[in-house]
């Protein structure tokens, strides 16, 4: 390799990092993504989410990425969210959108409404979960949430088995 190669690299990798900034310590991220899931779990009548570190792994790649859009490894559901401030916020938001589900239909009903990310938040099925956040320039300066869930959510024809009242 060359030293202009090399030198053209390193100023390629240094933009990457300084545009791709964490946005919180994983431990704290840990403790926010797991109580605000499974305390609105809770409410719903199923078990708490555990961490997955390979989940985790995948989410905050994801995130690093700075692109807003789905990228789920197999087997695994996502959620994305910007702009929020917290994690907390960011699930808080997930779960806002309990407000349009409606529980007599077999399935979620989407009159223009998203309630996806909040049936995966709840999903009985699920039992483990990861999550990243990175500040991204490019996305108006503002901190990218992915949370990865296993087993995923949102199988149509299983919505009564794993979306309860509170």
């Amino acid at each position: 390799m060359s030293i202009s190669s090399a030198i053209i690299k390193l100023f390629a990798t240094i933009a990457i990092v300084s545009s791709v900034v964490s946005g919180a310590p994983a431990d704290n991220l840990q403790a926010q993504a797991l109580t605000s899931h499974n305390n609105y779990r809770a409410i719903h009548h199923v078990a708490g989410l555990r961490w997955s570190q390979v989940l985790a792994d995948h989410a905050t790649s994801v995130s690093q990425s700075c692109i807003f859009q789905h990228n789920v490894a197999q087997g695994t559901g996502q959620n994305l969210a910007q702009g929020h401030q917290s994690m907390e916020d960011a699930v808080k938001a997930w779960y806002d959108e309990a407000e349009f589900y409606d529980y007599n239909a077999s399935g979620p009903m989407y009159s223009n409404r998203e309630v996806r990310h909040f049936t995966q938040v709840v999903w009985k099925d699920t039992t483990e979960i990861g999550c990243g956040v990175t500040y991204c320039e490019n996305l108006n300066q503002q901190h990218f949430y992915v949370c990865d869930y296993s087993s995923p959510g949102n199988y149509k024809d299983s919505y009564a088995a794993n979306v309860f009242r509170p």
